[in-house]
């Protein structure tokens, strides 16, 4: 789908209130100048999703929206579904790729990729963290071993480990994923309701503490200290800390909510338990009846800070050095809500979330001045505390760790099956053609985004990509039945006759070879699995061993093998799918990739 072009000129051209002074902070005057850029801005619905919030951009460029499918104010509702995840390329000008979180998941709100490729995503109402793999197209869930926490806004520091706050229990956590634990930090405050969260170079973790009767700036040093930095010394009402971010010279930036405005803080000037550094920005608002509602916030390479108002459904930006004055701009369609999801690109590219419209915005700015250059900051260590600083608590977690193929492996076929309904498989969605059966026998279809073999009593093949001595595959799929049948992957497959095989047959996961036809059991164990539900099964070949798991694709990966065995038949051949289907019985193939072992 492409963006539906609706272009703005340069807005309105605002300026900081003097009135700041009346609120005991620290004044710095902002000019009324005329922006250096012209800004243009588009926006396309987002497909078969809504309340489009958190967004993230993948290595290749594309944009991840998290669309939770409800608004959480401060929950949403528990008959809310499971949400969803979608791909926008900027590329083609499309979405490529929606993605519906496995049932028993929740909604997600703010997403973030970790250096493996790994979108990681908070579902508040679940009291969960969850994970996408886009190369295996599967998720995992971990939960938290306390309810009612509301895990929210996300972040990722240098050693991997997954930063969030927990909006509902006054405690920022972490996620280590090499030991499978949550640690738990709690806030002086007990209703100082953590919101955004943000890591700067030295992983000092930021978060805002979004009540406005607390409305302070925390931080956890990397020393395991929790500082709190004032915004003011006078009145707080309506402030609520929303998003926050650092910029280029190491010092913090957010939005501040109801009162309409942005703040920083100097670190290299900032004392725990007072305001020192802290300056507020506030901005004029466009529409009088309104109201404001600064929410998302970020920094481009420009030296620009770029926020959305909600209520205004405008957005817009500062420069750095707070001088120069703030631009704004509507929103490409009218009474919007740009929310949580602001966010700038490799490219300098702002998009945004409008989340009661269920779209995604781009807004491209075209600079006629240098952009401004950024210095170094001192490290962001205050040397005192305004607090006693609290002990994080350690809790292991209930789910299993997901096993993935070494780092060092590399995906050499894979299919999402997301393309139009057709006969056959044709080619996959890396652009490889289907070998086997799946081009020629009529039995295969694509239906609904999803490959389909309908039985009629025999047996099949689907091969895709190269051969392979050394390899791991890894697909989703369902049976509508397990009487004489079954569904599983094939490695150093020849032909229909010469193969090894892993498959489920409703009681049991079984890895096989067949050799001129004749077929031998290598190995069993017991896996009852039922019609109509979905599974993963990872097929496992390094060498003369033989590796096989299998798991329900809404539950988290096994931490071990089922079954691990070994042959020396066959040295070498082609990866890909078998299946043996009774007359009537429909096999549905969601995902399919193939890395090297």
């Amino acid at each position: 789908m492409l963006l539906r072009r609706v272009i703005h000129s340069v807005g309105l051209v605002l300026f900081v209130a003097s009135a700041m002074l009346a609120f005991n902070i620290f004044h710095h005057d902002v000019q009324t100048t005329y922006a250096t850029s012209t800004v243009s801005s588009a926006d396309t619905y987002t497909p078969g999703g809504s309340n489009p919030w958190g967004t993230a951009f993948d290595s290749k460029g594309r944009v991840w929206v998290a669309l939770p499918g409800c608004d959480p104010s401060p929950q949403c509702s528990a008959s809310t579904g499971p949400g969803k995840l979608a791909v926008f390329d900027p590329s083609s000008k499309s979405w490529v790729g929606t993605y519906s979180l496995p049932s028993g998941y929740a909604q997600p709100l703010f997403l973030a990729f970790d250096k493996q490729g790994q979108l990681w995503f908070p579902m508040p109402m679940a009291d969960a963290l969850g994970m996408f793999d886009p190369n295996s197209q599967s998720f995992q869930e971990w939960t938290l071993s306390s309810s009612g926490v509301g895990p929210w806004d996300v972040a990722i520091d240098s050693k991997g480990l997954i930063w969030f706050t927990e909006h509902y229990s006054n405690k920022i956590g972490y996620f280590d994923p090499s030991n499978q634990t949550f640690n738990e930090i709690a806030t002086p405050s007990g209703s100082s309701q953590p919101y955004g969260i943000a890591i700067d170079k030295s992983d000092n973790v930021w978060f805002t503490e979004n009540n406005s009767s607390v409305a302070l700036i925390g931080e956890y040093t990397t020393q395991g200290n929790l500082l709190e930095y004032k915004i003011r010394n006078g009145s707080t009402s309506g402030l609520t800390p929303h998003l926050i971010t650092v910029d280029g010279n190491g010092n913090m930036w957010w939005t501040e909510g109801w009162v309409g405005m942005i703040g920083e803080l100097k670190v290299s000037s900032a004392v725990p338990g007072t305001n020192n550094g802290v300056t507020e920005y506030a901005y004029k608002a466009s529409c009088s009846t309104c109201g404001s509602h600064a929410s998302g916030i970020t920094v481009d390479g420009k030296g620009q800070i770029w926020f959305d108002d909600s209520l205004q459904s405008t957005f817009g930006s500062l420069p750095i050095s707070g001088k120069g004055g703030f631009s704004l701009y509507n929103t490409p369609t009218q009474n919007a809500h740009p929310h949580d999801g602001l966010n700038v690109d490799a490219q300098n590219r702002i998009w945004f979330d409008e989340e009661f419209v269920n779209k995604l915005a781009l807004a491209t700015q075209a600079t006629s001045s240098t952009s401004p250059t950024a210095t170094s900051a001192p490290s962001a260590t205050p040397t005192s505390a305004s607090s006693s600083t609290p002990t994080a608590t350690t809790t292991t977690s209930p789910s299993p760790t997901p096993t993935t193929p070494p780092s060092s492996t590399s995906v050499i076929a894979q299919d999402s099956f997301i393309r139009p309904n057709q006969s056959l498989w044709g080619k996959a969605s890396n652009g490889t053609t289907w070998g086997g059966d799946a081009n020629a026998a009529k039995v295969f279809s694509i239906s609904s985004s999803a490959g389909q073999v309908s039985g009629n009593g025999n047996n099949y093949s689907a091969v895709l990509g190269p051969a392979a001595t050394n390899a791991d595959v890894l697909f989703s799929g369902s049976t509508s039945k397990f009487q004489n049948s079954n569904i599983g992957s094939v490695l150093r497959w020849t032909d229909g006759n010469n193969w090894y095989k892993a498959y489920i047959d409703g009681t049991s996961l079984v890895v096989q070879k067949k050799v001129k036809g004749t077929g031998t059991i290598l190995a069993t164990t017991p896996f009852s699995a039922k019609a109509g539900t979905n599974y993963s099964l990872r097929f496992h070949i390094v060498g003369s061993t033989l590796s096989a798991k299998v798991w329900a694709t809404s539950s988290p990966e096994p931490t071990n093998w089922m079954i691990t065995t070994t042959d020396t038949t066959w040295q070498s051949g082609y990866c890909g799918l078998r299946m043996l289907l009774a007359s009537g019985t429909t096999a549905t193939f969601t995902s399919y990739v193939v890395t090297t072992a």
